[in-house]
């Protein structure tokens, strides 16, 4: 008798376990940690905004010209930065 009360009883702690493990499964995940939407000044914020990307090294040692996605004041002042972060 004792035996099939230890098995019914192991039975229902393993049928506990896998419904608690079940439940788990189902249960959605958190949102998002910050549902706020970035502030407007932010340029990637902004729908259809273009991302500037600095000039490369290689850039900056041949120099500015007309054909570039920069004006001279921004090519100068990235290539400026750029030396001085080394």
């Amino acid at each position: 008798m004792r035996h099939i009360l230890g098995s019914v009883a192991g039975m229902a702690v393993l049928l506990a376990a896998s419904v608690g493990a079940g439940l788990g499964q189902t249960t959605p995940s958190p949102g998002p940690t910050n549902p706020t939407s970035p502030p407007a000044s932010n340029p990637q914020a902004q729908s259809g905004a273009t991302i500037v990307i600095n000039p490369t090294v290689d850039e900056c040692r041949k120099g500015w010209d007309g054909s570039m996605k920069w004006t001279k004041e921004q090519f100068e002042r990235f290539c400026t930065a750029l030396q001085s972060s080394k």
